[in-house]
């Protein structure tokens, strides 16, 4: 049946009564860091290098306290982000930031790409915890870690040579602790399935909130709305939301379900920018364009669906 091309899972999930997206909370959930520390804001052209910026080496301590790290740890990781040469300094405070004239977000030399099929949720879930975590992305940009802090992503990960190869290795780390006990609490989730959206909730991690996964029904336009509300309150705040993609019946049984994992990073005049990690690019997307497929879009993987979030509440 014609009707039938553009079913998808998230459809017959709803229908059956899973729970729709939930009303805000009265107190939103808010970052422990401000917006302007979160790595999520465009730098202004003009602007200073953050090395020169007044306040620069107290926010980066305090981002990295926020993250966990103590004082002295924290203060550690401001001087040696201070010491790095402008191009990694910029990449370690503001990680989801391209350099200017590129769309492209690097660690280093590398650009940030998922290394696999199966690893968008895990190369988003790094992202997402290198924003919000200065000593995550110090050790991604250079390799070293800070004495005396271990952030929770890098327990039982080797340190690999050159920063695609430490960002292919937390990837691969990130999906396994996402997976384990992701069936029924009990079995872990199929490694050829990539990342779970309730797996995905249970490992992120950004200073302050904790993450939900929401299944979404895009053919229900208002529901996307609220989603998209709820994301732009998130960022207004500098906490970035993971989305995943999908398509239809139209692509066959294998493409009507989720298929993708994409960041959203910050609000833009007409939308979001959104990173995408095969390509390691961020696209900038009408609120439109996601709320009424139009058909594959590059920001989404090049999928046509919203189809679940990772919203964050109070942590």
């Amino acid at each position: 049946m014609p009707a039938l091309r553009h079913l998808q899972l998230t459809t017959v999930l709803r229908t059956l009564g899973v729970q729709p997206v939930p009303a805000a909370p009265a107190t939103a959930a808010r970052a422990v860091v401000p917006a302007r520390a979160s790595g999520s804001v465009r730098p202004v052209p003009g602007e200073p290098a953050a090395a020169a910026r007044p306040g620069a080496h107290a926010d980066l301590v305090a981002r990295a306290v926020a993250a966990g790290a103590s004082r002295r740890a924290a203060a550690r990781a401001a001087d040696a982000v201070a010491d790095l040469p402008a191009r990694e300094r910029a990449q370690v405070e503001r990680p989801l930031t391209p350099a200017r004239g590129s769309d492209v977000l690097r660690l280093g030399t590398a650009a940030a790409r998922q290394t696999d099929g199966t690893t968008c949720g895990s190369a988003v879930l790094a992202m997402l915890a290198a924003a919000g975590d200065p000593t995550l992305a110090y050790w991604l940009v250079t390799g070293e870690r800070i004495a005396g802090h271990e952030p929770a992503e890098l327990r039982d990960v080797d340190d690999a040579p050159g920063p695609a190869g430490r960002f292919g290795a937390l990837q691969e780390a990130l999906k396994r602790r996402s997976n384990a006990r992701a069936v029924l609490g009990l079995l872990p989730w199929p490694t050829a399935l990539g990342t779970p959206p309730w797996g995905a909730a249970r490992v992120a991690r950004y200073p302050g909130v904790a993450y939900r996964s929401v299944l979404v029904d895009d053919s229900r336009p208002s529901e996307v709305t609220r989603v998209l509300v709820r994301a732009g309150r998130a960022l207004d705040r500098g906490v970035p939301v993971p989305l995943y993609t999908g398509g239809d019946l139209s692509g066959g049984p294998a493409s009507a379900v989720p298929r993708h994992v994409v960041l959203l990073t910050r609000r833009t005049a007409e939308g979001f920018a959104v990173y995408e990690p095969s390509s390691g690019r961020v696209h900038d997307v009408p609120s439109a364009d996601l709320v009424v497929p139009h058909g594959p879009l590059e920001a989404l993987g090049r999928w046509s669906h919203v189809a679940w979030a990772l919203l964050p509440v109070r942590g």
